[in-house]
This record gives structure tokens, C-alpha cells and sequence, in this order.
């Protein structure tokens, strides 16, 4: 069967072969692993959440944060949406993540300008194993792009995503049909904004400075991808409490 398009226009090409002689892939994949720096998330996404999967009570915090974004006015009504419901996500991708033999110490939720939503997470071990593990558990189909490997959900599949494979041995889950536009989103060279002639920090730092097991940032306050806010919200939430900064 040939190769489709992809998103990006380019065509299939093969894949390097690193298998063994079987022409499988000969080890499992055990990526266990946190994000490592975060500094590559654009600055104008429109949320990031980073989520600490090695918490035992991860579930009670995305709760927490749930009941608070139901009361907090001033939110970005898509961006409340999907915190409201982050822990039935979670379980739900935690699940799939688990068929593919992947268990990442973190994840990291990101919505863009165009209201993609994205899951990021870290695997480092060998592209053809991980590959392989996808094929088996999602169903999706590997192919080499001109701007880099990516995996995809074949016409009618169940599984939601396409599979991104990104620099730094980063895994990117993006809405099917879409790696290629997302991945020039993702990769694209950092654009440091300025206010009043400084250099302000984006999502990636802003992160870095908070401690939760699910450390949120925010931008905008309303539905409109036009509608940015002066200064981006953090919320980080706990088991037993959540912050809201500013209120």
C-alpha cells in the first residue's frame, strides 16, 4: 500500500532500518523521564501546564485545580474547560501511554494560538523501538518528513493523535492530521518578547519558577486568540490546595 501525504504536503520515505536481524526492533522502550529545561515552548501558547506523574495523589491535585477553575473569574473559558476536566484526561492518556510501554515522570500540556491541543513528553531511547511500540499500541504509521520523522493515525483510527518526534528526544501528541503545521509551531525559533525594553520570560521559565505537581500558565482572558493578556497567570496545585497568581 503506498505512502499518503501528510499534513505538511511531503511524501513517505523509508525509515532507517535499526533493528536487529529479525527486522524488529529488539529492545522495549522504558522511557521513564522528565522534561528536562523547558525554554523551547513558544511564547505565545496559550497555555502550559506542566504535570509531575511521579506525584502518588497527581489525581487529588488535578481535582483541586478543577473545583478552582470553576470559581475563578477571569480565566480563559477554553483554557478553564480543559483544566476542569485534566483529570479524566489524565487517566485516559496515562492508559494509552501505558499500552505503549511508556510511563514519563512528567507531562506537559500545551494549547496553541490556533487552538491545538498537545501533549509533550520525553522518551529517550532508540527511534525505530519507540516507533515500533506506537505501530503496536496506537496503530500509528512511522514515515521520514522533510523536516523530521513523524507517526501517524491512518484514515478512520481510533487513536486521536499523530506522534511528533522533536529534538532533545522529545514526543509530541498532536491532533491527527496536523504534525506538520504543529511541528514548525513547536521548532520554530524563540522571539523573545520585549516590555519597556526588557526581555520578559515565557512559558518555559515561568514553569521553571514554580513548584506544584501541576504548575499552570496562562495567557489570555477570553476566547479570542487576539485576546492577550498584560501579564501571563500561574496557578499551581497541590493535593490538598491550588494558587492563583495574580488573583
Amino acid at each position: 500500500m503506498p505512502d499518503r501525504p501528510g499534513p505538511d504536503g511531503h511524501a513517505s520515505s523509508a525509515m532507517p532500518d535499526r533493528s536487529g536481524s529479525s527486522g524488529q526492533p529488539d529492545a522495549a522502550c522504558d522511557a521513564r523521564d522528565d522534561l528536562g529545561e523547558l525554554t523551547w515552548i513558544p511564547r505565545d501558547a496559550r497555555l502550559a501546564a506542566l504535570i509531575d506523574l511521579g506525584e502518588p495523589n497527581i489525581g487529588e491535585a488535578a481535582g483541586q485545580l478543577a473545583r478552582a477553575v470553576a470559581g475563578a473569574p477571569g480565566l480563559p473559558i477554553v483554557a478553564a474547560l480543559g483544566l476542569g476536566q485534566l483529570d479524566v484526561q489524565l487517566d485516559i492518556l496515562r492508559k494509552q501511554l501505558g499500552a505503549a510501554g511508556l510511563a514519563p515522570r512528567q507531562l506537559l500540556l500545551v494549547h496553541e494560538p490556533g487552538g491545538a491541543v498537545l501533549w509533550v513528553l520525553r522518551a529517550r531511547c532508540d527511534l525505530a523501538v519507540l516507533q515500533a511500540a506506537l505501530a503496536r499500541a496506537w496503530g500509528l504509521r512511522s514515515r521520514n518528513t522533510a523536516s523530521g520523522p513523524v507517526a501517524e493515525a491512518g484514515l478512520g483510527a481510533a487513536f486521536p493523535y499523530d506522534a511528533v518526534f522533536l529534538a532533545d528526544d522529545r514526543l509530541a501528541l498532536v491532533p491527527a492530521g496536523h504534525a506538520g503545521r504543529l511541528r514548525r509551531w513547536l521548532e520554530a525559533p524563540a522571539d523573545p518578547t520585549l516590555t519597556g525594553g526588557r526581555r520578559t520570560d515565557g512559558p518555559g521559565e515561568l514553569l521553571a519558577d514554580l513548584s506544584a505537581p501541576i504548575r499552570v500558565v496562562l495567557a489570555g482572558r477570553g476566547l479570542l486568540a487576539g485576546d492577550a493578556a498584560a501579564s501571563p497567570r500561574t496557578l499551581e496545585a497541590w493535593p490538598d490546595r491550588v494558587s492563583l497568581a495574580p488573583p
